[in-house]
């Protein structure tokens, strides 16, 4: 009651042209108006979870769906959304308050449920999908970026690890689990991982005891991305993967294309900016899965009055919707997703598509609320159509009031920055190349790389070591490729790439064969390069050959453990030898060498073989 007086009290005041304090409504320009009613609305969904089990959280849906039919839900995605939102707002306690309950109530082993009914804490969806899961370690990460504050980073280090306990060989993170089948999701969607693969990277960035997995686990969402679900014909993101049946999703929802803008850039390995074009151009009549239909302009009061926007489905035919039980859920046609309209306009306006992103704008504000507890709310939908995977809400929502103030406020919540003035806007400074590319070592399965580090006018956030198609991702200046075949020649370069995902030019190429099978290894240093050959199933051989001659070199080793043994190797044309015997298959041999160098006498560091 307090809150519908509080709107009532708002509305009076704007029709009477009464000042608003600038807590709430200020700015004269409409851009900001807009933004300053979604805040009102946004706070006072939040203030409505007050005293109940769920207190802080910003309640999903306008309280009425009907007459006495309460929708008291709180939705963990919407949760993400709402305080992304606020904190760019300047809403610092009212995030925090987000967050900390979102802290309060996380899953020990990292997950949250999809959603909660907060007047009584029951959850309502009880799935635990790894999409709004990655939303709440991306609200973590754009607060710790705005206010440099690490509070939440460990919520957001559980709720990652969570994640990646799905990871597939294919390289996707799968969907999660869901209670309604006592099973894990059989599919890795394309929108999940997307989701999850800035938010590694980030993370990986800043903590060092994370940087080898989420790095190789952002490497693998990436070579999915741009190799499985990217539908390089049309340029355009398909829905995702099948892991039950390795097909592909047939469906192709909107959102996967600009979110895929928003996370991945304009450009890199396939030209992701081209989705929006499809998107636009898609022109079914009427739209089907073959031939799809996003861009919708239909009538949204009842003076017949239109706005054009983007549909979450491809087809305006009106059929009905079955879910994957053979359910009808509801029909689908012709609809405008406000939400997934604000992802296009921030997509464009990263692409430099300053007047189009606006445009898109205007239209969502069209349907902003404007007077009583509707107040700045923006709706789900305009006409409550299937989107074939569900049935799409009318009522004012957490999502797209949310995502209007992102838009208006050109905030990129996958990187947790501030676009400004288009055309990939932020940072499009590639770093420099690598150089100096060098093997340091080798075995029959393995190569160690190191190469002189790129510079950035942002900051260097990590390295790709390419091999052929095959990636690894890194953050220091070497690396070990490991799964190799012996006696096989590989070539190598690298890539610099900075937090903007801007890649550099590649470095310098260098080919190395593998050791035959049973060798010892390279270790290649400036000053030698020394290894263990095996001889037979009770021999090897320790060699070293220095850069610059030397007049004796000295070996140390212990075989197991065992006591140190010191010998004066025999000198073979450069190459100093010395044959270690009884030896047995497993037998480790760690191993050194005291060598001179034009004078001097130096030690060498240790070394371990395994017979």
């Amino acid at each position: 009651m307090k809150r519908k007086l509080m709107y009532i009290l708002l509305s009076m005041m704007m029709v009477l042209g009464v000042a608003i304090p600038a807590s709430g409504y200020a700015k004269a320009d409409a851009a900001s108006d807009a933004s300053n009613r979604a805040l009102i609305w946004l706070k006072a969904q939040q203030d409505a979870t007050t005293g109940y089990a769920f207190e802080g959280l910003v309640d999903s849906f306008e309280d009425f769906w009907g007459p006495n039919n309460p929708k008291q839900i709180v939705y963990t995605y919407d949760q993400a959304v709402a305080a992304i939102a606020l904190i760019v707002k300047g809403e610092r306690a009212r995030a925090e308050k987000v967050l900390n309950k979102m802290r309060d109530i996380q899953d020990p082993s990292g997950f949250w449920l999809n959603s909660y009914w907060w007047n009584n804490g029951a959850g309502e969806e009880i799935r635990k999908h790894v999409g709004p899961v990655v939303w709440m370690a991306m609200a973590a990460m754009a607060y710790e970026k705005q206010y440099n504050d690490t509070r939440y980073r460990p919520m957001a280090l559980k709720a990652l690890d969570w994640s990646l306990l799905y990871k597939k060989a294919n390289g996707s993170i799968a969907g999660g689990w869901s209670a309604w089948s006592n099973s894990d999701e059989p599919w890795s969607s394309t929108e999940h991982n997307i989701d999850i693969y800035r938010v590694l990277q980030y993370y990986a960035s800043v903590d060092a005891s994370k940087a080898t997995a989420y790095n190789g686990a952002a490497a693998g969402v990436k070579n999915f991305l741009d190799n499985y679900v990217w539908d390089d014909s049309v340029k355009r993101f398909k829905g995702g993967w099948k892991n039950d049946t390795n097909l592909i999703d047939p469906k192709i929802p909107l959102d996967v294309n600009p979110w895929g803008v928003l996370a991945l850039g304009l450009t890199g390995t396939r030209n992701y900016g081209a989705s929006l074009a499809y998107v636009e151009n898609a022109a079914g009549n009427p739209g089907t899965l073959a031939n799809p239909r996003y861009k919708q302009t239909l009538t949204y009061n009842d003076a017949g009055n239109t706005l054009t926007g983007y549909d979450f489905d491809w087809t305006d035919q009106v059929l009905p919707a079955y879910d994957d039980n053979g359910n009808q859920i509801g029909s689908t046609g012709a609809d405008v997703w406000f939400e997934g309209s604000a992802f296009m306009s921030l997509a464009y306006y990263m692409q430099g598509n300053l007047s189009k992103a606006d445009a898109i704008n205007t239209e969502i504000i069209k349907k902003q609320g404007t007077s009583g507890a509707s107040l700045g709310g923006i709706p789900y939908s305009l006409k409550g159509t299937s989107n074939s995977y569900w049935v799409m809400a009318q009522q004012n929502c957490v999502s797209s009031t949310g995502w209007l103030i992102l838009s208006l406020h050109r905030f990129n919540p996958f990187t947790g920055q501030y676009l400004s003035g288009g055309n990939n806007p932020g940072d499009t400074t590639a770093p420099t190349a690598p150089t100096n590319v060098a093997v340091t070592s080798k075995t029959d399965t393995a190569v160690s790389l190191s190469w002189s580090p790129s510079t950035d006018n942002t900051g260097v956030t990590g390295y790709i070591v390419s091999r052929g198609a095959t990636q690894l991702s890194v953050t220091g200046t070497s690396a070990t490729v490991t799964g190799l075949t012996a006696g096989t020649a590989y070539t190598f370069t690298v890539k610099a790439m900075d937090a903007a995902g801007n890649l550099s030019s590649a470095s310098n190429a260098v080919t190395v064969t593998t050791n035959t099978s049973g060798s010892g290894g390279d270790h290649v240093t400036a000053d030698f390069t020394a290894g263990v050959t095996k001889l037979s199933a009770s021999e090897a051989s320790i060699y070293i050959t220095p850069v610059t001659s030397a007049l004796y070199v000295d070996v140390h080793y212990k075989i197991n453990g065992g006591a140190q043994l010191n010998y004066r190797m025999t000198n073979s044309s450069g190459t100093w030898k010395q044959t270690v015997s009884s030896l047995s298959t497993g037998s480790s041999i760690e191993y050194w060498f005291t060598y001179e160098k034009s004078g001097p006498q130096y030690d060498s560091p240790h070394y371990t073989y395994v017979q």
